[in-house]
């Protein structure tokens, strides 16, 4: 395959994730069926990833490329691995997913049926033993659904064309910690593009084991999530009155929404977001 161009690209940007990156590298590396190469971008790491990456690049040169970068954010980061890749198409994972060996196989098929320019695919929970990794979960839900739509605007799991991503510029380069992928998927649909997602492809994600890990996740979606909307054009008005609604609504949408148990935690969630959106609408999304 050294010579020849891979059907598929994986694009993976990676932060400190040595204590999980050997799993994660097993299940990625291992696709049946299907000519394709990995591209790892170790976002300045700090920890043992580089280490990691090198070792499984040596053992596995024909498939698997890797270049360190200085800390960016993933956005900036998945252009970089992008740029690398050779694939026609090209498919975005994250670190702390673990696919099945038949994924890639799925996720072809389902464009070639659903005739889609991008295909997104569905976060199962790898674990469930924790109120932290079912808030996650839930809280996920509420984007994605769990049924099979035509309109997908949320995480940016997913096969699409490589021309495609470099015509519409890829991830900003502006640094975000979170929703980088909805304002690309905003400026996909913008330009015409169809985004299928199909719940039916999966891979199993790990989610925060600790209260610490939501907390920085809601801040970041809060925060970064004001930000990308404005590059998006939208008025901050508009943010603000739709950030105060949603909080004023929450205490009977998510009892639908969430498990009975994580009803508090939920509403002290959106309370948390709450408060970060308004201040990002005010300081102007910085």
């Amino acid at each position: 395959m050294a010579n020849t161009e891979p059907q598929v690209s994986i694009v993976v940007a990676t932060c400190n994730r040595g204590a999980i990156l050997k799993e994660h590298l097993a299940a990625v590396l291992r696709q049946d069926g299907v000519d394709f190469e990995a591209i790892y971008v170790d976002d300045g790491s700090t920890d043992d990833t580089p280490a990691i990456l090198a070792r499984h690049a040596a053992q596995y040169p024909a498939i698997l490329r890797w270049v360190r970068t200085e800390n960016r954010g993933p956005g900036p980061a998945r252009n970089t691995g992008v740029e690398m890749a050779r694939g026609k198409c090209i498919v975005i994972a994250d670190d702390d997913t673990f696919p099945a060996s038949h994924w890639l196989l799925e996720l072809i098929a389902a464009r070639e049926v659903h005739h889609a320019d991008v295909i997104a695919y569905a976060l199962q929970p790898e674990s469930l033993e924790l109120p932290s990794e079912r808030y996650l979960h839930y809280r996920n839900l509420l984007v994605t659904g769990s049924a099979f739509r035509r309109d997908y605007i949320g995480p940016a799991f997913f096969l699409m064309p490589r021309d495609l991503f470099l015509a519409v510029g890829g991830f900003s380069e502006v640094r975000l910690e979170a929703a980088e992928d909805f304002e690309f998927c905003h400026r996909l649909r913008r330009r015409g593009a169809s985004i299928v997602f199909e719940p039916s492809v999966s891979v199993p994600h790990l989610f925060s084991s600790d209260w610490a890990g939501v907390e920085r996740r809601v801040r970041a979606m809060a925060i970064d999530g004001a930000r990308a909307y404005r590059m998006l054009g939208i008025p901050i008005p508009r943010i603000a009155f739709r950030a105060v609604a949603k909080l004023l609504a929450a205490p009977l949408w998510t009892l639908r929404a969430y498990p009975r148990d994580l009803y508090w935690v939920s509403l002290r969630m959106e309370w948390l977001f709450f408060r970060h959106r308004i201040v990002a609408c005010f300081r102007g999304g910085k």
